[in-house]
């Protein structure tokens, strides 16, 4: 009997945990850009693209808008869009973008970013960071505040 009632307990504990990282989650997404937050206005500057870190001085950003638009520069190009949002996770794009011819390094990092935000699905939100993710929760993307 005292096994049960352990047991018992040990599910109510788990559920718990389920429940606060629920409230976690759809608080991050009430921080979602596009809902009028603090990250709205703000650069943020990618600093990993898939498994790639990025230099500081890529020149990359993304700007999240109060009304769900989204605007940034790859590093040789600016690129603009929307990001939506969902009870399950976010859309991004479909994202536009300027057709300047840049070193194939700089292109290829650009293409990977601007990729990797239209696969995104789902995010993160820590204090300065955001985390962009696939469907599968894999990380796409982390960004920082750019303090510059």
């Amino acid at each position: 009997m005292k096994a049960i009632v352990g047991f018992g307990f040990f599910l109510l504990f788990l559920a718990g945990i389920a429940l606060v990282m629920l409230q976690g989650r759809q608080m991050a997404q009430k921080n979602l850009p596009g809902g009028g937050t603090s990250l709205t206005g703000i650069n943020w500057r990618p600093t990993v693209v898939g498994a790639e870190t990025l230099p500081e001085d890529s020149g990359m950003y993304v700007q999240f808008e109060e009304d769900g638009s989204i605007k940034g520069h790859g590093g040789c190009n600016s690129f603009f869009g929307s990001l939506q949002k969902s009870d399950d996770g976010v859309t991004v794009g479909p994202l536009g973008a300027t057709r300047m011819a840049c070193p194939e390094p700089v292109m290829q990092r650009e293409t990977a970013f601007i990729d990797a935000l239209q696969r995104t699905r789902h995010f993160g939100l820590g204090l300065d960071r955001l985390q962009f993710l696939d469907g599968d929760r894999m990380l796409l993307v982390e960004l920082t505040r750019n303090e510059s």
